[in-house]
């Protein structure tokens, strides 16, 4: 074997290192698990997905023989997110490497930039702090040490070293992963794939060890991620009758769920989405070809979201409709069953919030929409499907729902829970939000009262306009929601200008809003 370049036998052997290195902490990769959804399966799907391509390899042959089944495998083969994406990125070392009996430093080079791209554009909306971000920046941060004598047991050293460096970073670049103290399970794995490849180069047995490695951060415990909107988790491959190109399907998809990854190759299109109507999705597509092979997983059956199967009340269930994952958070907090946070800019139909709230109908339910259109919606379900023990709460705004949630005692019977609403539903409640422009360019705050834009650079200036003691006078308890990039100054300011009002009760909650808004509520 030349130490400067890969043959089909010896990336066999690389490959089958990889799968048992990501094998070896497939359990420690699930519980990892936050993003896209939290439900506990990435290590799974991304060793299923592995796996396929490993049991395909025959023999031995050139290096491209062995890449070509391999990536046909795993794409045929691939399971979920996190698995489809690993499959698009080998399937990209595949076509960079066609016809090569073997590839050098030069070659795995240029391969690892193209496979990243493939992967990268697959992905209908890629985020930073995931796998993706581990495949492009790896292999940039390798490339600044690569000469022309190094050999291929040289460039895995710095390859997986950087690999290492960047899954490390992960913990800070995405909000969910930076509060819960956690790398990103894809970034690890595929980290772990290539650590066990470049073991094989060295004869070492042993594997990497998440479990012992005191170099991962660790879990904060007892974190509940909240609920996704989109219960299925959906897979099909489809042979098309005409072929489009992928950006094609992408827009069909675009406004029907999330998680969406789209990839074309020849006449074949495979699809992975998150949404609420497989069904449907997979009919209108048959337009365009014949579906191969398909998988739906109902998320809501997983462990990660068991409790959705529990309640908090005696008699009836509580559910919440939020436009935000830190609404969502604080509504569960005050003692809802489950808060579904609705996509910004998603429009559910009766029968998708019908079919979100499936398992809660067969007892009284209570539903709190902060949003005008899911009230609308709601009642519209109710209405249509006769949902008699379906109650619907005037709630609409986030300072609205919080306090009616507060003036309820939730341990109490229904029918009095009932009463209560109709009563507090003659209490004002006074709302106001407040934008401050982005902490790098931190020149002024705008509010929206009574439909006309009020703006100022003082936010002090600006609370005394929307919410000043004359507002204020007819309310006895002030709340502000702070937003993801409010800065310790502006939190100073609030405080300072609802705690020298002794007339109020005045409570800050950091429940992580839209980016760098204030919610002012007031009752």
């Amino acid at each position: 074997m030349c130490e400067h370049t890969i043959n089909g036998s010896l990336l066999c052997r690389m490959l089958h290192s990889g799968f048992d290195s990501l094998s070896h902490n497939k359990s420690y990769l699930d519980e990892l698990n936050l993003f896209p959804v939290s439900d506990s399966d990435t290590g799974t799907n991304m060793k299923n997905t592995f796996e396929k391509g490993v049991a395909a390899l025959e023999g031995e042959g050139s290096f491209h023989d062995v890449i070509s089944v391999f990536a046909k495998g795993m794409l045929i083969g691939s399971r979920g997110n996190s698995g489809f994406i690993l499959s698009q990125y080998f399937w990209g070392i595949y076509e960079y490497t066609k016809d090569k009996e073997t590839v050098t430093v030069a070659d795995l080079c240029g391969a690892l930039q193209h496979a990243y791209c493939l992967a990268h554009d697959a992905v209908l909306h890629p985020a930073e702090g995931t796998m993706l971000t581990v495949m492009r920046d790896g292999i940039h941060q390798t490339l600044p040490g690569i000469c022309d004598e190094m050999s291929v047991k040289a460039f895995f050293d710095v390859l997986v070293e950087k690999m290492f460096l960047c899954t490390q970073e992960t913990v800070m670049q995405m909000d969910v992963l930076r509060e819960n103290n956690v790398v990103d399970s894809g970034a690890l794995g595929i980290y772990l794939i290539f650590d066990g490849m470049k073991r094989a180069l060295h004869d070492d047995v042993q594997y990497f060890d998440c479990e012992q490695s005191n170099l991962l951060p660790k879990r904060i415990p007892d974190f509940i991620k909240n609920v996704s909107f989109f219960r299925y988790c959906t897979e099909f491959i489809l042979k098309m009758h005409d072929v489009k190109e992928k950006d094609y399907f992408a827009c069909l998809l675009e406004k029907r769920g999330n998680s969406i990854v789209v990839a074309v190759d020849g006449d074949v299109l495979k699809v992975h989405i998150h949404t609420n109507k497989p069904q449907q999705i997979m009919e209108e597509f048959t337009n365009y070809g014949s579906i191969v092979t398909k998988k739906i997983d109902d998320l809501f059956m997983t462990q990660e979201f068991e409790r959705l199967q529990q309640r908090k009340h005696n008699g009836f269930a509580v559910v919440a409709f939020a436009d935000d994952e830190g609404n969502a958070t604080i509504l569960e907090h005050m003692g809802v069953d489950v808060a579904f946070r609705v996509p910004t800019g998603y429009s559910p139909d009766d029968d998708e919030l019908k079919m979100l709230m499936d398992g809660f109908l067969a007892e009284n339910l209570i539903a709190f929409p902060t949003d005008k259109k899911i009230h609308e919606r709601l009642k519209s379900a109710k209405w249509y499907s006769n949902l008699q023990k379906l109650h619907v709460v005037e709630s609409e705004g986030l300072a609205k729902t919080f306090f009616t949630l507060s003036s309820l005692v939730f341990a109490d019977e229904f029918e009095n829970i009932i009463k209560s609403l109709d009563i507090l539903k003659k209490k004002r409640v006074f709302q106001a939000s407040i934008q401050a422009a982005p902490e790098e360019n931190r020149t002024q705050y705008t509010s929206c009262l009574d439909n006309k834009i009020i703006a100022d650079e003082d936010l002090a200036t600006l609370l005394h306009v929307v919410a000043g003691e004359e507002m204020l006078t007819s309310y006895s308890t002030v709340v502000v929601f702070g937003g993801k990039k409010c800065t310790p100054a502006d939190i100073d300011c609030i405080h300072a200008h609802f705690e020298k009002n002794g007339n109020v009760e005045f409570t800050y909650l950091d429940n992580k809003h839209h980016d760098g808004n204030f919610i002012i509520g007031a009752y």
